[in-house]
């Protein structure tokens, strides 16, 4: 029965303890929590909780085999209250109770939880293994705890570890994650072996810190080092999996990189991950942010199976490319094929209403989604409506919305207003609107501008010289916005006085 467990065939292992219990024999504790392990491989609760019951009249919690299955299967149910209330019943815990608590700690979202009890099983004196460390440097990761994730490699060296491939990986993806690409890069250097996961952790981790970057320079530079590794990793001999593609394509529609997306679509083509529908919707969104509409719908239209991620990634293509009509025409066709959309779905078919100034049909999707399908609006899809409303100079209804809103609106909503305001030569709302955007960020040195620029445009002196005190006072001074462009593989920065600044090598793509 263990070998059958061991051997991926739970199934069979089931079946085993079915006949030995209609011959009458008696299992024991270890086969108890064999048989339990069987039902969460084979994510079989129901049959899991009827062994459970067996379990709890005879009194076995107690039992280390069997309490660490329980902790398994309560995990597996989404129940890590009861994981946890089963791992303390455990009279003798040992590293496989403590890494199986915590693990369940990672799999219900609880990272918190899974790092103290990690720290109680080392002042316990249990010595973590491989898997243990693993657990603990995904928790890190979710928390971004370099702190902890420093520890627990010093740990992993003085334990012997530090030549374990999954728990080297894991530490090299918490250094990239936290933004120390120095540290990651030593680990990924002094490496002896390398498998395909830690290629995927190098250019996730890239793709990771883009998102993180503090300006757009940066990001562009992080978004290049993940292509570079894509190439190196294609020159090792390995084959990329799904992850590696879905990785290096999101980089690709942060990059706006069309031609590097196209032949990254090449290469999903010649491997067969097309047909994936992850892969399909990621090209969907690629081909989107990348401003080539058309690629978009053909990936979409050859996608055999669409989810709504597919659906709503389409609709807001459609959206941001001006297709208006085609993504309320989408939305209806996805209703129609019972596909229920979501928030984010609906922020694609608003943000379509407001560009088309279609006033009526966004209120109308607005009270649909509220009512029909019980959304509770967020921030963006307010953002829409009093895009909409701004758009078409009604300024009063736009801050009749802001009044509505459940939540205080955020700098891009007083932003839009300035903005409007300022269009439409509303300057009393706009002083308003700039006030307020000014309390949220009085560091922002466009609105102080924006603010300047009105006040002399009605020859309002006075408040002229208070906003530029207001300035000296806060230490704003000239905008220093910067700008980059690629030339000939190289990415050059620029200020508005256009002196260039080269700010990476040459990109080997």
């Amino acid at each position: 029965m263990t070998g059958s467990v061991r051997n991926s065939q739970p199934e069979l292992a089931f079946r085993v303890f079915i006949e030995m219990l209609e011959v009458g024999a008696y299992p024991t504790n270890y086969t108890l929590g064999v048989v339990l392990n069987a039902c969460c491989l084979m994510y079989a609760i129901g049959l899991g909780k009827q062994i459970r019951s067996y379990i709890i009249k005879y009194d076995i919690e107690y039992d280390t085999s069997v309490g660490n299955a329980l902790c398994s299967l309560y995990s597996n149910c989404g129940s890590l209250n009861s994981a946890v209330k089963a791992f303390l019943r455990i009279r003798e815990k040992n590293v496989i109770s403590w890494t199986t608590v915590i693990s369940s700690c990672s799999d219900n979202g609880d990272s918190g939880m899974g790092l103290s009890l990690s720290g109680e099983m080392l002042s316990e004196g249990v010595e973590p293994n491989e898997f243990t460390l693993t657990s603990v440097l995904s928790l890190c990761c979710v928390m971004q705890a370099l702190s902890v994730g420093s520890q627990v490699h010093s740990l992993t060296i003085k334990l012997g570890y530090e030549l374990n491939l999954p728990v080297t990986n894991s530490i090299m993806y918490l250094y990239l994650k936290c933004g120390h690409v120095q540290e990651a890069k030593k680990l990924f250097d002094g490496m002896q072996e390398v498998n395909l996961v830690t290629w995927n952790a190098m250019i996730a981790g890239h793709a990771q810190m883009m998102d993180l970057a503090k300006d757009g320079i940066s990001a562009h530079h992080s978004g290049d080092k993940a292509l570079n590794i894509f190439l190196r990793l294609h020159r090792s001999g390995l084959k990329p999996d799904l992850f590696t593609f879905s990785s290096i394509l999101t980089v690709c529609s942060s990059l706006m990189a069309l031609q590097q997306g196209e032949q990254v679509h090449s290469q999903t083509i010649k491997t067969g991950f097309l047909s994936d529908v992850v892969m399909g919707t990621t090209l969907v969104n690629m081909y989107n942010k990348c401003g080539s509409i058309e690629r978009a719908i053909k990936a979409f239209v050859e996608m055999s199976t669409r989810t709504l991620i597919s659906w709503t990634s389409m609709i807001t293509g459609f959206a941001q490319h001006g297709c208006l009509q085609q993504a309320l025409q989408l939305f209806e066709d996805m209703r129609l094929v019972g596909v229920r959309p979501n928030k984010i779905t609906f922020v694609g078919v608003l943000s379509a209403c407001s560009h088309a100034r279609m006033v009526g049909e966004a209120l109308a999707y607005f009270e649909m989604m509220k009512t029909e399908y019980k959304i509770k609006p967020v921030m963006d899809h307010f953002v829409c409506l009093i895009d909409m409303f701004v758009r078409l100079g009604r300024l009063d209804e736009a801050f009749g919305i802001i009044k509505k809103m459940d939540f205080e609106p955020n700098e891009f909503i007083w932003s839009t207003m300035v903005a409007g305001c300022r269009s439409h030569r509303n300057l009393e709302l706009g002083f308003c609107a700039a006030k307020q955007l000014l309390k949220l960020n009085p560091k922002n040195s466009e609105t102080y501008v924006l603010l300047l620029n009105m006040y002399i445009s009605v020859g309002r002196w006075q408040d002229v010289s208070r906003v530029r005190k207001l300035m000296k006072d806060e230490k704003i001074g000239k905008l220093k916005d910067w700008s980059w462009i690629s030339i000939k593989e190289k990415v050059y920065s620029f200020k508005p006085d256009f002196q260039f600044r080269p700010q990476c090598e040459e990109a080997d793509q």
